[in-house]
């Protein structure tokens, strides 16, 4: 997918190698990484190349820089600027090196007339949904679980569609983009989707997540149809080869993003109402002839979960735990 070109220019060799090389390994990046700790190395690289952002240190800014064959010139900060630069967007040079990927990405989509075209399927990827009419099921636990356990193995993302994930309170952070951000940049520009959902992610344990919608209203406001449609892009830019979509009723056509997965786990409680609402369920998917939503689904009952949500790692521990177990052998059964 390396199709811009980042040069990064800093007198700390260190800092720029360092930070070339995190950038370079990841999977997917839009651009290929240079690094510069000479001022005349990178002049004459720009004597024949063209440069799509340049990171510079800000005390090493140079105005005639402006005129050389860069799109867009970004500071390198370390808490000071030079009041002659203030124009210059800027990144802070001592966040974490995932922070400022973040920043970089959602820069290098504003690069003028910059677009990248969302690939034919790259490989075989399998839609995993995980949905139950049944409140208090453990549902979003499991999934989780799922998710990181599937990541030791393929490459994974987790979406939420839930109207209250509380994600914010479970994982103690707030997040700088969310999943209405990413259907928003979406609809401006489908083309734009691999970097934006690049920027978005979290990663816990390897699994890839997006931070859920904090506001219900914008999941309830959104045609079904219309993630529908993201979500089958995301499966097309090839980056992932499961993506786990956590779903409720809030989504106004939830059979319709069933009907688009290979597989649905539908966490059940053995008690007479819960048993009804799973039949009265059946008994709809019938009448609307969606025998395919029958097909992929099974039903699981998910063992008791001991939670410390004080506990930062409550979720990793899960996979040592009983249900975790549980998790494994199910995914066993199924091969």
């Amino acid at each position: 997918m390396n199709t811009g070109t980042l040069a990064i220019y800093d007198l700390e060799c260190g800092y720029a190698d360092g930070l070339m090389q995190y950038i370079n390994q990841k999977q997917s990046m839009p651009f290929k990484t240079l690094a510069f700790t000479n001022k005349d190395a990178l002049y004459a690289y720009l004597k024949n190349h063209h440069i799509d952002i340049l990171l510079i240190a800000a005390m090493e800014m140079e105005t005639d820089l402006k005129d050389k064959n860069i799109e867009k010139i970004i500071l390198l900060s370390d808490g000071k600027m030079l009041s002659e630069y203030t124009e210059y967007a800027s990144i802070y040079k001592y966040q974490s090196s995932e922070k400022i990927i973040k920043e970089l990405l959602d820069y290098f989509v504003e690069v003028n007339n910059y677009e990248t075209a969302i690939p034919d399927m790259a490989r075989d990827v399998e839609l995993i949904a995980v949905y139950s009419p049944v409140g208090r099921t453990g549902q979003t636990i499991f999934a989780l679980t799922l998710g990181q356990i599937l990541a030791n193995d393929f490459e994974t993302l987790y979406i939420n569609l839930e109207e209250f994930s509380a994600f914010n309170k479970i994982f103690h952070q707030n997040y700088d983009g969310d999943l209405s951000d990413l259907m928003y940049f979406y609809k401006q520009n489908p083309d734009t989707l691999p970097i934006k959902l690049k920027a978005i992610v979290n990663t816990m344990h390897q699994m890839d997540y997006i931070p859920p919608l904090i506001y219900s209203k914008d999941l309830r406001n959104i045609d079904t149809e219309k993630w529908v449609q993201m979500i089958l892009a995301i499966a097309a830019t090839g980056m992932y080869e499961k993506i786990i979509i956590d779903t409720s009723h809030v989504v106004a056509d939830a059979f319709s993003l069933l009907e688009i997965c290979n597989k649905i786990f539908m966490p059940i409680v053995e008690n007479p109402v819960s048993l009804m609402k799973v039949s009265a369920f059946e008994e709809y998917v019938l009448k609307s002839e969606n025998n395919k939503i029958l097909d992929i689904c099974t039903k699981i009952k998910v063992p008791p979960v001991s939670i410390d949500v004080e506990d930062e790692s409550f979720l990793e521990k899960q996979l040592w735990s009983e249900l975790g177990d549980y998790v494994r052998g199910m995914l066993k059964e199924e091969e």
